[in-house]
């Protein structure tokens, strides 16, 4: 999507120095840039497709791709500097030597530089620049010509003088018609009117170049995968979804998560750009015959003949974004042409040469880019306008092969556009339907791989825990002679390891669910009020913790705000994990924990001083997976977690979670 942020001189007044020289800035000299990208691009690519067949093209070639490319991207840098945010393409990525150059020749991003630098830019900006120099030379001009004008012969007659006599049918005197005051007032109205125009015009020239230039040459490249920086080329054999190369993309979705990707739209992909680029390279070619053709050969006055050629081309334009605004215009455009060049003329009629391609151009853009009925409409319409209209001057033989002739050539066009255009659906709806089927496959290969973890943690750790459940429940019946310290002590081994098998439960019911269900809550979470029955629970091991927690609250003493539950879970895990830890590498240490919440956020810190363990128990080592865990927990809630060993020799876990 092309936007178009706020920019200096942009919002000024229409009549803003700065606004009009910032239009001139940008207008003028895009014809030389396009001037010289043309000189140069036009006899390379004459060149290089001419000497393909001996192999000197094929390394002449690659060259003005490459060359395109950097005028491509000096256009975007115009247009940018103008205040419209250009995407810079991803290209296709070269490899190193002789192959790598001829790869270019593949890339269709650069085929579009080439094409628009080529077809479009020039003639687009030619037109910018002669219209933008033409009207303020007119306004210039006009309004000084009292001063210049009398250095002029009087001899002649004016325009001023000529409309004068048409107004008065040649009654006007002739020192009247000849006067140079008259022509001078005429020039310095004339001169006044379009100079207040001025800056509308040199506005609707800019913002015509910036928008062609930004639909044609916008986009971010050939789906680059995400984190592809603007301008970067794509690596080759990258899979579906940006899988490295070599990887199954499969087996990685089934194993690793997926980062989303933003779905960018690209003219070298979706077609608009080329669209617009031979629709108005088409456009042009049709101004430039269709004129000439009618004014010479069937006798059209040169502006009647302006006016029948500008329509076809219009309505080309017009047929990329508004199919039936385009359809209408170029069955008004033949109708009109038939008329104008009825009259016994011995070259083709009622359909001349031009309109029949105008015609059959727009069929195939209709045919190809949208559903068959408009490209249906706009063979039809047409073509019975056109009969109705030639059949009151009546048809000779001429003029009936002139009807058929079209309406077969223009009929083809549009059998050959909808076939093509439903293979190219049919190909769309294959590829769609094998990437379905692989995301089914991967989705079917997670499903399978989080199937056996389950199994694996219900098979040995959800077995181990029961063993540890029922041993603590039935110690006190199993074994006589315990004190009642000894009983304390296996009801808290019970208790807890009926909560982890709570717990393990609903992990495996969770591995178990398909995506779906995922999400859903299958027992009560913890949350931070829950920390107070948690240290109680861990002291009840032999731990030393004290637990100082600080809630923010309003003028009548209650609790100011509330935790959502994913903060209050992840505080829960951080204080379980860091107090688990304490535990087990520092045995018989002191802990203390402490909560601070402030209604913005809440701070946790966890210090255990250095170990102590009574006689004979082992400091447990550990994999270091529980605090990465909980790091990506607070992470992902825009937290941070900092770990780290204490001047005392002990150990402290701080993190700090965001509650907004």
């Amino acid at each position: 999507m092309v936007t178009t942020p706020s920019t200096p001189g942009r919002n000024a007044p229409l009549w803003s120095i700065s606004r009009i020289g910032r239009d001139y800035a940008f207008v003028l000299p895009g014809f030389f840039v396009s001037l010289l990208a043309f000189v140069l691009l036009v006899p390379l690519t004459a060149l290089s497709l001419g000497t393909l067949v001996v192999w000197v093209g094929a390394l002449l070639l690659p060259v003005a791709l490459r060359l395109a490319s950097v005028f491509a991207e000096l256009s975007r840098t115009r247009v940018r500097s103008y205040g419209v945010d250009v995407p810079t393409p991803a290209y296709a990525a070269t490899r190193p030597g002789l192959a790598g150059h001829l790869r270019t020749m593949i890339d269709p991003r650069r085929w579009l530089d080439l094409a628009f630098e080529t077809l479009v830019a020039f003639p687009l900006r030619t037109f910018t620049f002669v219209t933008a120099v033409t009207w303020t030379g007119v306004a210039v001009g006009g309004i000084t010509h009292v001063i210049w004008g009398v250095f002029l012969p009087q001899d002649d007659l004016t325009l001023a003088g000529l409309i004068l006599e048409g107004l008065t049918a040649g009654a006007a005197p002739d020192a009247l018609a000849h006067s140079h005051l008259l022509e001078a007032g005429f020039n310095f109205v004339a001169g006044c009117l379009f100079l207040v125009t001025l800056p509308a015009v040199l506005r609707g020239l800019a913002r015509l170049d910036a928008a062609t230039t930004a639909t044609a040459l916008g986009g971010s490249g050939l789906s680059a995968p995400a984190g592809t920086e603007r301008g970067a080329e794509v690596p080759d054999g990258t899979g579906p979804a940006g899988s490295p190369p070599g990887r199954d993309p499969v087996r990685s979705a089934a194993n690793e998560p997926v980062a989303p990707q933003a779905v960018v739209s690209d003219p070298a992909v979706t077609g608009d750009g080329w669209a617009w680029i031979a629709t108005t390279a088409g456009a042009v070619v049709s101004v430039a015959v269709a004129w000439p053709l009618l004014a010479a050969l069937y006798g059209v006055p040169v502006v009647i003949a302006m006016i029948l050629a500008l329509a076809p081309a219009a309505a080309l334009l017009l047929a990329v974004r508004w199919p039936a605004a385009g359809i209408a215009v170029l069955t008004t455009a033949a109708t009109a042409t038939a008329l104008a060049t009825a009259g016994g003329s011995e070259w083709p009629w009622p359909w001349p040469v031009m309109t029949l391609i105008a015609q059959a151009m727009l069929i195939l853009l209709l045919g190809l880019r949208r559903r068959w009925g408009w490209a249906l409409a706009s063979w039809l319409l047409p073509q019975a306008a056109v009969a109705a209209t030639a059949l009151p001057f009546g048809l000779d033989g001429g003029g009936w092969g002139s009807i058929s002739t079209s309406s077969a050539v223009t009929g083809g066009v549009l059998v050959v556009a909808v076939v093509t255009r439903q293979l190219h659906a049919s190909r769309g709806a294959l590829r769609e339907e094998r990437r379905t089927s692989a995301e089914l496959s991967a989705r079917r290969h997670e499903l399978e791989e989080r199937n056996r973890i389950a199994q694996e943690l219900h098979d040995v750790v959800a077995h181990s825990m029961s063993v540890i459940s029922v041993q603590a429940t039935t110690a006190r019946y199993r074994l006589d002679g315990l004190d009642p310290a000894a009983e304390t002590e296996f009801a808290s081994i019970a208790d807890s390891s009926r909560q982890a098998l709570g717990e393990m439960r609903s992990l495996l019911a969770l591995l178990r669910s398909s995506g779906d269900d995922r999400e859903a809550p299958l027992a009560p979470r913890p949350t931070l009020d829950d920390l107070p029955a948690l240290v109680e629970a861990t002291r009840r091991s032999g731990a030393r913790i004290s637990l100082d927690v600080t809630r923010r609250r309003d003028a009548e003493g209650a609790e100011a705000s509330a935790i959502p539950a994913a903060t209050g879970l992840t505080a829960y895990r951080i204080v379980q994990e860091a107090l688990s830890n304490a535990m087990r590498h520092a045995p018989g240490s002191a802990i203390g924990v402490v909560v601070t919440e402030d209604g913005e956020r809440i701070v946790l810190d966890v210090e255990n001083g250095p170990a102590d363990p009574p006689d004979g128990q082992p400091v447990v080592p550990g994999a270091g997976l529980g605090l990465a865990g909980v790091r990506e927990r607070a992470t992902a809630l825009g937290g941070s977690v900092e770990s780290g060993a204490t001047a005392s020799g002990g150990f402290r876990v701080s993190a700090t979670l965001p509650l907004g």
